[in-house]
C-alpha cells in the first residue's frame, strides 16, 4: 500500500495529446540543455501547472506559512473567471494539474466547479486537503467532479499526536471522513477519485508508522504515502525532525542544518512547470509561499509568454542554471520535481 505518489499513471498518460506531448519533450529537452551548459534554454510552455484555490486554512500547522501566521500575500479565493483566463491561455498544454499550494482547496466554494473546468479540456487533476470537509454531499460531488486523485494529511494515530502538529484539527472526522469516501465510491462502482493518505514522519510521531499503516488498511484508503517535513531553521529542526535519518530530508548534527542532495546543479521545475497563485500571479514553484520570486500577474498579461519568456522568469532561470544555492528558497529544496515525477539523484552536481 505504501507509495511514493498520489498519481494514477495510465491516467495521466492519457491527458498526453498529441500537443502535449511534443510541449513536454521541448520544455523536458530545454531543461537538459540549460543544465548540461549551465545557461537559460527555453522550448516550449509549461507542461505542468499549479494552481492555489485559496491561501486560506481552517487548521493552524506550526510549520505551514498560512497556519503559523508568516503569510503576507493578501488572502482569497480564485475565482473561475481567473481560472479560466488560466486556461485559455495554458490548457491546450497542460497535461497535469495540481489544484493546491498554500491553504485548504475546500474553503473555495468554487473548488469543485474548477476542477469540472480542468477535466473538460481532459487535464489530469490532483489535489490536496487535511479530510475535514467530507460529507456525504461534498463527497458526491467531488467523485462527480472527475477529480483523478487526492492526498489527504493524517499525521498521527491518535487525537494528541495528531494536533501536535494539525492544530485544530480532529482525527477522527478525518479517519471517519475517509471511509465514508471510500464507501461511497464502492456504492458508485467508481475508482477516482483515488484516495492517499499522508503522514509526515516527525519526532512526537514516528512510532506511530506501524500504527498508520493498520489504520490506512483498516480505512481502505487506496495508498499511503510517508513522508518528510520541511523545516527552515535548527531551532524547527530540533523540535520537529525524527530520530531516524531514513526520515529526515536534512542533514542535521543539532547546529548546521543542510538538505540532502542540496549540490543539484540545477532543477527542472521551471522549465516544465510553474504556479499560479488565487489572484493570478504567477511564481516559479510551491517553495515560494509569499510570492517573493513574482514574476507578475497572468491575468493582467496580455499572454503566457510575455511572463514565462519574460525577463523575471529568464534571470531567474539562468540563475538557477549558474548558481542554484545563490537562490535562499532554493537552499532549502532537494526535490526538484520531486514526489510527483522525478527520479531522484539525475541532477545531482558532478564532483
Amino acid at each position: 500500500m505504501i507509495q511514493t505518489n498520489e498519481l494514477i499513471i495510465n491516467r495521466l498518460v492519457r491527458s498526453l495529446t498529441p500537443r502535449r506531448l511534443y510541449n513536454l519533450i521541448l520544455t523536458g529537452s530545454s531543461f537538459l540543455l540549460s543544465a548540461a551548459l549551465r545557461k537559460n534554454i527555453l522550448w516550449g510552455r509549461p507542461s505542468i501547472l499549479t494552481i492555489e484555490p485559496t491561501n486560506l486554512c481552517n487548521l493552524r500547522c506550526p510549520l505551514c506559512t498560512t497556519g503559523n501566521g508568516e503569510m503576507t500575500r493578501v488572502r482569497g479565493h480564485m475565482q473561475p473567471e481567473t481560472f479560466q483566463q488560466i486556461l485559455d491561455k495554458m490548457g491546450r498544454d497542460i497535461f497535469f494539474l495540481l489544484l493546491y499550494h498554500q491553504g485548504e482547496p475546500y474553503l473555495n466554494t468554487h473548488f469543485l466547479e474548477l476542477v469540472r473546468m480542468a477535466k473538460a479540456q481532459n487535464i489530469y487533476c490532483t489535489t490536496s486537503s487535511n479530510g475535514h470537509y467530507f460529507d456525504d454531499e461534498t463527497i458526491r460531488a467531488t467523485i462527480a467532479s472527475g477529480l483523478d486523485s487526492m492526498i489527504v494529511s493524517i499525521d498521527g494515530v491518535a487525537q494528541k499526536s495528531y494536533e501536535k502538529y494539525r492544530v485544530r484539527g480532529n482525527l477522527q472526522k478525518v479517519v471517519e471522513g475517509s471511509r465514508r469516501f471510500m464507501e461511497i465510491k464502492k456504492e458508485l462502482g467508481k475508482k477516482t477519485p483515488l484516495i492517499a493518505w499522508q503522514f509526515l514522519v516527525m519526532k512526537h510521531n514516528a512510532h506511530e508508522i506501524s500504527e498508520i499503516k493498520r489504520l490506512a488498511k483498516e480505512v481502505g484508503v487506496d495508498r499511503l504515502l510517508i513522508k518528510t517535513i520541511e523545516v527552515r531553521s535548527k531551532e524547527e529542526a530540533a523540535e520537529w525532525l525524527p530520530e531516524d535519518e531514513k526520515y529526515r530530508r536534512y542533514k542535521f548534527d543539532g547546529s548546521r542544518l543542510e538538505a540532502k542532495n542540496s549540490d543539484k546543479q540545477s532543477c527542472p521545475r521551471p522549465w516544465l512547470s510553474t504556479l499560479i497563485n488565487w489572484d493570478g500571479s504567477m511564481v516559479p514553484c510551491c517553495f515560494d509561499k509569499n510570492g517573493q520570486y513574482e514574476m507578475g500577474n497572468l491575468t493582467e498579461a496580455g499572454d503566457l509568454e510575455s511572463l514565462w519568456k519574460g525577463d523575471a522568469f529568464e534571470r531567474f532561470r539562468t540563475q538557477l542554471a549558474t548558481d542554484r544555492k545563490s537562490i535562499e528558497m532554493c537552499r532549502n529544496c532537494n526535490q526538484g520535481l520531486g514526489s510527483f515525477i522525478s527520479p531522484k539523484g539525475i541532477f545531482k552536481k558532478k564532483k
